[in-house]
């Protein structure tokens, strides 16, 4: 090889190299350049997402006013119901002592029939007290020499309950149904409208048991209200074999059907 042929190969070889590295240098100031924008970018970001945390405080803090005024409108609107309720009490307690005074002052001024008709009262009052802490039981079977407080106090642990009572037979002995005597009701005292409630609504158990299933438990009635709930005994029994396909009960005074 001549020096001339190795001196063009030396020229060549300097260019190629000096070419590489302008190449090397431009990709250089492009990953710079784009450093640069990836920074920008990052920093721009960065921004966003603070002006989005201002942002979102703004609208927490918007949000918790407007809860704010939502419980105070709340709690205004109870207390004008709650002073509109007073309101109606005080107004209804007021006609009512009215009316009562003035049928107070109506049997006041009839000199012969106020104290029969005040002692008449009285007495139905004291018997409704009586009744409403009071229950009736049909079906318990009797037996002579029975102890009538541990039956009715066995009928009652059925029920989950064991409450102080008073019991007595109702009606006269010995009175025959048929070839039958007939079983008289009990009267179970418990001292309390709230106990005989809670009696009355377990009553449904008893269905469930062997010995109690044919056992009735109902509120002590009057002779009227026996009276009005014999009606509408039949009226059930009526609707029961004319609509077998509803469920009638005795609701408020009233027969109520409806769907199975």
């Amino acid at each position: 090889m001549t020096k001339d042929v190795m001196a063009t190969l030396l020229c060549d070889a300097l260019r190629i190299v000096s070419s590489q590295m302008e190449n090397v240098k431009a990709l250089e100031e492009e990953i710079e350049l784009v450093a640069d924008q990836t920074a920008d970018q990052s920093l721009q970001l960065c921004d966003r997402i603070e002006e989005l945390k201002a942002k979102s405080a703004i609208e927490v803090v918007d949000l918790q006013r407007e809860v704010l005024d939502l419980q105070r409108e709340l709690l205004a609107a109870k207390n004008q119901q709650l002073d509109d309720l007073r309101a109606t009490v005080v107004e209804s307690v007021g006609k009512t002592v009215k009316e009562e005074i003035k049928s107070y002052s109506s049997v006041v001024r009839q000199p012969c029939n106020a104290p029969v008709n005040l002692k008449s009262v009285v007495k139905k009052v004291v018997e409704e007290k009586d009744r409403s802490t009071s229950l009736m039981v049909f079906g318990l079977e009797e037996e002579q020499d029975e102890n009538l407080s541990k039956k009715v106090g066995e009928l009652l642990l059925e029920l989950n309950l064991k409450p102080q009572v008073e019991v007595c037979r109702v009606g006269l002995s010995g009175i025959s149904s048929g070839d039958e005597v007939k079983t008289r009701p009990v009267k179970v005292s418990v001292g309390n409208s709230a106990t005989v409630m809670e009696v009355l609504n377990k009553a449904r158990l008893l269905k469930d048991t062997v010995r109690y299933r044919k056992v009735f438990l109902s509120p002590d009635l009057s002779r009227e209200q026996r009276a009005q709930r014999k009606k509408l005994v039949l009226e059930l029994k009526k609707r029961t074999t004319n609509e077998p396909n509803k469920r009638h009960l005795i609701r408020g005074g009233y027969v109520v059907s409806v769907d199975k």
